[in-house]
């Protein structure tokens, strides 16, 4: 693993567990497992981070869900500053870049820039081309759960600023 150092396997198994768990959430484990070709008992100590899938089940698990596996080892807040990420969020602000209809790269790219105004563009983008529960996924998932499904109102919210913030 190329961040923070040597990572704890413990702690690489947790956070698996923990992203496994998102994005897992309201689907039926059973079918989950079953559609990875494993057992029921395996997938559940994965989702405790009782264990960690070899390199194989690594890769299948990545595909059913569409990530990337640098993005299943890694917390959702530690996603490293990269040219590419950098690049994008210009793009993004600059309206030169365009996820909306495309559900796992939008997933991607809002996990990416999680609670930042770059994540607030790309659910605008993404109002009203995903339906009503897609869309609170999303939301979730860019760590602004309850927004409106309306782009005007998510591009508002962006302008103003916390209520606990003094603007001088």
């Amino acid at each position: 693993m190329m961040f923070k150092g040597n990572q704890d396997p413990q702690k690489l198994r947790d956070v698996l567990g923990a992203n496994l768990r998102r994005l897992t959430k309201g689907l039926k484990i059973t079918q989950v497992a079953r559609d990875l070709d494993i057992h029921r008992t395996q997938f559940n100590r994965y989702l405790r981070g009782e264990s960690f899938p070899g390199p194989e089940l690594l890769a299948r698990i990545c595909r059913h869900f569409k990530v990337d596996a640098n993005i299943m080892i890694r917390p959702i807040d530690e996603t490293p500053e990269t040219p590419e990420r950098i690049a994008l969020r210009h793009a993004i602000q600059a309206s030169r870049f365009d996820c909306a209809g495309d559900l796992p790269l939008t997933l991607t790219t809002l996990r990416a820039f999680r609670s930042t105004e770059t994540a607030r563009f790309i659910l605008a983008q993404s109002a009203g081309t995903v339906n009503g529960c897609e869309f609170d996924l999303l939301a979730e998932e860019a760590g602004f759960s309850g927004l409106p499904q309306n782009p005007a109102l998510i591009l508002e919210a962006a302008s103003k600023p916390p209520q606990n913030e003094v603007v001088q």
